[in-house]
């Protein structure tokens, strides 16, 4: 591990014991390196709140939220991937199998954080993250479940920020 990436572990573990808002300051502040802007969903926020309990997961969702952050659109397999189901551009982070940016993540939870892209009337897109959640037990059956739950959040998320539109993947609008 280099120095720059024990720095950036030992920021999000501090930060992650003083509470989300220091979490997101840390990340965009101090880590630096920012190539897309993400936005976190409040719901996503209070799901992260509950991943306190566990520390060691909650380090792994932040890093590869960091990761999205500094890769953008870039980020892809097995970190990120496509949802083929949404109608929407939205993709899944993946803290299992063990990834570069999860290299620990080794069994459960296996965690699916869904965001999606939007964009602004210039064309800058950003990623809103809107959910996240064990597919465990539910193995693929867990996108059935989830995927219209994160598209709603994230038409949500536009209406408070009206500004933005999700982008479409396919079939026009939803």
């Amino acid at each position: 591990m280099t120095q720059e990436t024990t720095l950036e572990v030992m920021v999000l573990v501090k930060a992650a014991t003083w509470g989300l808002e220091i979490l997101e300051y840390a990340l965009h502040h101090i880590c630096g390196r920012v190539h897309m802007e993400v936005q976190l969903h409040p719901l996503f926020k209070s799901w992260l709140n509950e991943l306190a309990d566990d520390l060691e997961v909650l380090v792994e969702v932040m890093a590869l939220i960091n990761a999205l952050e500094k890769h953008g659109r870039d980020l892809g397999d097995p970190e990120s991937h496509p949802v083929s189901t949404a109608s929407y551009d939205l993709h899944a982070l993946r803290r299992f199998p063990p990834t570069e940016t999860t290299p620990y993540a080794e069994g459960p939870p296996v965690l699916r954080i869904l965001f999606g892209y939007v964009q602004d009337n210039s064309g800058n897109e950003l990623a809103v993250v809107t959910l996240g959640g064990d597919k465990t037990e539910l193995g693929n059956r867990w996108y059935q479940a989830n995927v219209t739950q994160a598209q709603d959040r994230l038409d949500q998320w536009c209406q408070h920020n009206p500004t933005y539109k999700p982008i479409v993947k396919r079939g026009g609008l939803r």
